[in-house]
């Protein structure tokens, strides 16, 4: 239930997200470890899923039927919760949940879904607006945006204005996907623009032999993040450094090539999977994932966090995240273009070691937990007193 502090108290968060809010796999990990940092802080006093689907929803259109028989597997409709109709009755259910959490006065949400009592701040963090996710392809095909009926995108497009407008504050990880937001009516008083923390542990100063050219790809997606391009280019790569390696983490594609490595997906909460990654991390002395669609990449902070330099192509912003102190940014997916900075990336322990080093001071400096909650929390309070 809502409650009344002075200003200047710390604010008292129910966190949420689309999803289980606690789980690593939801929203690509973001929520989990910046709840437990509030939590741990004395922020957050509770988190509920704001999934609050029923079976009976099926009834109301909450199943791709399409995707589904493609998939043959269940899939749901990626639009639903943003029609009008589906905010409202997210809110009614969402309305009786908030009746049994503790006292608070801000709500913190990841996605867009239903919207809290009218006398609690929500806070919300978006990505993408849903008019970005049906016009472009990349992201449309992967996430089950694409083929849709104009009639319901407009309807989608105007759930999440409502839900933008009861937002106080809207947080969103770089000034491209703020444009973006902003031209669907939020003011710039009310954007917030930061990426999200890097949850991984400091590894503390590697050590190594920048000489050779050890290529490491982490990516669950592996068309998406560039994978097939990574490869291409590292066929190039072998013809004037034989004795570079490709390691391939988070996906199993049929590779069987000179120089690559194909681990496959690895858990890090399981002990031995993230001793592998530990090992990796170290070993390599570039991290390079071709991504043609990313709204971060927290996997370039956990690399850059390990002191290596980052490859990747320019888009969605991550030029402003990870600026060219840190990373080396492609504009186009050249298979050339990125055969060549690796090339050279290798052939210059000094500039890779350079950028190594700037990103991880980056990363200790701005995007730890610690950094990132604390910010967060300043944004909430600030809602909140100025809602008062």
């Amino acid at each position: 239930m809502p409650g009344e502090p002075g200003e200047g108290t710390r604010p008292r968060v129910i966190g949420t997200a689309w999803g289980d809010p606690r789980s690593v796999r939801t929203y690509s990990g973001v929520p989990a470890p910046l709840f437990a940092e509030l939590e741990r802080t004395g922020s957050l006093v509770a988190t509920a899923d704001a999934d609050l689907t029923r079976r009976s929803d099926v009834l109301r259109g909450l199943v791709d039927w399409r995707r589904s028989f493609e998939a043959r597997r269940p899939r749901r409709s990626a639009v639903w919760r943003y029609l009008p109709e589906n905010i409202e009755l997210l809110s009614r259910r969402f309305a009786s949940v908030e009746r049994s959490l503790p006292a608070h006065d801000s709500v913190l949400q990841f996605g867009v879904g239903g919207v809290p009592d009218d006398e609690v701040v929500l806070v919300s963090h978006v990505e993408i607006p849903v008019r970005t996710a049906v016009t472009t392809d990349v992201f449309a095909r992967s996430y089950g945006f694409d083929r849709l009926a104009d009639p319901v995108i407009e309807r989608a497009i105007e759930g999440e204005r409502w839900f933008l407008e009861r937002s106080a504050l809207v947080w969103t990880n770089t000034p491209w996907t703020a444009e973006l937001l902003a031209a669907e009516g939020v003011e710039p008083g009310r954007l917030r623009v930061f990426p999200p923390a890097c949850a991984g542990t400091d590894p503390g100063e590697i050590q190594r032999d920048w000489d050779g050219l050890r290529i490491l790809f982490i990516g669950k997606d592996w068309e998406r993040k560039g994978g097939s391009l990574l490869l291409e280019a590292f066929r190039l790569v072998l013809r004037s450094r034989p004795d570079a390696t490709l390691t391939i983490i988070g996906c199993s594609p049929p590779v069987r090539e000179p120089g690559v490595r194909v681990l496959g997906f690895l858990d890090r909460d399981r002990p031995g999977d993230a001793t592998v990654l530990h090992e990796e991390m170290a070993a390599a002395t570039v991290f390079c994932m071709p991504s043609y669609w990313e709204s971060t990449g927290l996997v370039y902070l956990e690399a850059a966090l390990y002191g290596l330099p980052l490859v990747m192509l320019a888009g969605q912003g991550r030029e402003h995240v990870f600026p060219s102190d840190m990373a080396i940014h492609l504009d186009e997916g050249s298979v050339d273009d990125l055969a060549d900075a690796l090339v050279d990336l290798g052939a210059d322990g000094g500039r890779a070691a350079a950028l190594g080093r700037a990103g991880r001071q980056r990363v200790l400096a701005d995007h730890t937990l610690p950094a990132v909650a604390a910010r967060v929390a300043s944004w909430l309070g600030e809602a909140r007193d100025c809602s008062s």
